[in-house]
């Protein structure tokens, strides 16, 4: 599990995004291969002529991108949760992903699926779902027994905190779902799903190092307890 903290005020001062957007940079040697593989993995899934048609070839290329996909985020996940605390020590951010990994992929299909119903039902439930559970996949990666359980302690402890940071990164997405339009229509296939994946991959780098430094100001580790400060 992450490191103890003693106080807030070491990780970041006034913005945690704008303290995040310094310190993903810690994991440059572990961040720029995974993001950059990732993309190359999800641009090369786009097959012509098998998607998005409903085939056996479309769920094996389906979930072989969300295998990797989730991996990439494991492996970022344990690296940003280091990277907001100080130096990254590379070996144990894959244990952690080697030991988190079956605990990993169940709660992201979970989640999926919950978001799937969420955008189902209306566009509302889908980003309500995405805003109350900023903290889920962290706690699962630094080891909580109760996940879903520490993701809404960790809202209720920084609730202003959090509040402030989901409407920053409201515009942040409407911006750069604007920028992946233009991407699409002015390149496209391939090539455009490959720009769109690394700029996707860099910006979720900082936005998970933003919300790892919330949530290490909440929980720290004390005789062996965790319990939110």
């Amino acid at each position: 599990m992450s490191a103890p903290v003693s106080a807030h005020m070491n990780l970041y001062r006034f913005s945690a995004l704008a303290t995040a957007f310094v310190r993903m940079w810690r994991a440059w040697r572990i961040l720029l291969p995974v993001v950059v593989v990732n993309a190359l993995v999800q641009a090369a899934l786009l097959i012509p002529g098998l998607m998005p048609y409903l085939s056996v070839a479309f769920g094996i290329a389906s979930l072989l991108s969300f295998v990797v996909l989730v991996f990439a985020f494991g492996v970022v996940t344990a690296a940003m949760l280091q990277a907001a605390q100080g130096s990254v020590d590379y070996r144990s951010v894959w244990e952690v992903l080697r030991a988190r990994w079956l605990s990993l992929l169940l709660w992201s299909l979970g989640l999926v699926i919950a978001l799937i119903i969420g955008f189902a039902l209306y566009v509302l439930p889908g980003f309500a779902i995405l805003a109350v559970t900023p903290y889920l996949l962290l706690a699962v990666v630094d080891g909580r027994s109760r996940p879903l359980r520490v993701n809404f302690q960790t809202i209720g402890a920084r609730w202003g905190r959090w509040l402030v940071t989901i409407g920053v990164l409201a515009v942040l997405c409407l911006i750069i779902w604007m920028l992946a339009l233009v991407d699409s229509f002015f390149v496209g296939g391939a090539g455009g799903s490959l720009i769109g994946w690394i700029v996707l991959g860099f910006v979720a780098s900082w936005f998970i190092c933003s919300w790892a430094l919330i949530y290490q100001t909440v929980w720290t580790e004390h005789s062996g307890q965790h319990s939110p400060s």
